[in-house]
């Protein structure tokens, strides 16, 4: 039944997020439509940013002025330059968010500049996998950071369909837009719609997030995380990572993560991670431990491997999964769109009276980037 639900959920995220793909288009043929400004009168010499003065002597707020000039900078860009329709459908999902994100914070009043909302983050990422013990698997992931200025510098939203062990219990660490294939179940994958707190300094050590997950009945959830780190990637890195959680399908629960990260010759990045969640539900502790070895090269190119073992120290099956992922990465056309190509082999075990046998893994997806133009070596597929 729950992987009924997890298929439902997923199909309902796949096509909200393709009903909103497509409103895009119109967004972009609109701007593409639009009759070119007209021209300046010559008489005209007042300074382009003065406000506009109405019969009353009034001036037009400021902050209202600076958005209609931003906007109307954006569509002369997208007139000036005809571009393909990749880059005018990418540009149009881009300029649709923080569009959305400004409406958004607007409604707790005030009038912050276009230019504060233009920073959003946030990717898409659709792939198909196959493994021996579940066939074929398309996939849809998706994340969105939204800044909220006008509530507070420090909150953002956020919106996605991701991994609920690393977005909720923070059990593993954000490893990309797409679940693992084995060692995470279908139903962990999770459309959460919230509201995320952080320090602005690097050095402060909490934050916390409070949300929902989008299917009926709705699953709220609150989290909150402490962070300690020593050390230096040249040297070696150390994190300890404290996560106290409470969601309506596990009650409680509590996380306790390390992570150990060392830049080997300024090119080989080698991180070990080990955590241990508890909560109301589970059957024992949740252990979980990765080796990851990450390798950038030039030209916006990354290998990546990894050792895994996955476990929960009283069910029936304690060691669940095992195994080794190796993956790809380039971008390809543009610098926002990346490819990634996978394979691995993994030994997972549900039975504890069946065999235990190698599944091998194949994967290939795409990542959509919008909001930032950095190459990212992280894994997608893992």
């Amino acid at each position: 039944m729950q992987g009924r639900h997890a298929r439902v959920e997923a199909t309902l995220a796949g096509a909200a997020l393709a009903g909103f793909l497509l409103s895009v288009a119109p967004l972009v043929a609109a701007q593409e439509a639009s009759p070119p400004p007209a021209a300046t009168s010559p008489a005209d010499t007042s300074p382009a940013d003065t406000p506009p003065v109405d019969t009353s002597g009034a001036a037009t707020p400021a902050v209202t002025n600076k958005d209609e000039q931003a906007e109307a900078a954006t569509v002369e860009a997208a007139e000036a330059t005809r571009e393909p329709w990749i880059d005018r459908m990418h540009y149009g999902l881009y300029w649709t968010l923080w569009r959305s994100a400004m409406r958004i914070d607007r409604m707790f009043g005030g009038g912050a500049s276009a230019a504060e909302y233009q920073d959003i983050s946030g990717s898409l990422a659709p792939a198909i996998l196959w493994d021996e013990f579940d066939g074929f698997r398309p996939k849809l992931r998706f994340r969105v950071n939204l800044p909220l200025p006008l509530l507070n510098e420090r909150f953002d939203a956020f919106i996605g369909r991701v991994n609920r062990e690393e977005y909720v219990t923070e059990r593993r660490r954000e490893s990309g837009a797409l679940a693992s294939q084995r060692g995470t179940p279908v139903e962990d994958d999770q459309t959460l719609l919230g509201i995320r707190y952080r320090e602005l300094d690097p050095d402060d050590r909490f934050s916390a997030s409070a949300g929902v997950r989008v299917r009926f009945p709705l699953d709220p959830y609150v989290k909150g995380s402490w962070r300690y780190g020593r050390g230096s990637l040249e040297t070696a890195q150390l994190t300890l990572r404290e996560t106290a959680f409470w969601q309506n399908s596990e009650d409680f629960g509590f996380t306790s993560r390390v992570d150990v990260e060392h830049l080997a010759r300024e090119k080989w990045l080698l991180r070990w991670t080990a955590s241990g969640t508890i909560s109301q539900v589970s059957e024992g502790v949740r252990g979980y431990t990765s080796f990851t070895v990450l390798r950038e090269f030039p030209d916006r190119r990354a290998a990546i491997a990894e050792l895994f073992t996955s476990a929960e120290v009283d069910a029936d099956v304690p060691l669940r999964d095992f195994g080794i992922k190796l993956a790809w990465r380039k971008s390809v056309t543009r610098d926002w769109l990346v490819l990634e190509l996978r394979t691995g082999v993994t030994w997972p075990k549900d039975d504890p009276q069946a065999p235990r046998k190698p599944s091998w893994a194949l994967g290939v997806g795409l990542e959509v980037f919008f909001g930032t133009e950095d190459f990212e070596a992280r894994p997608t597929t893992f």
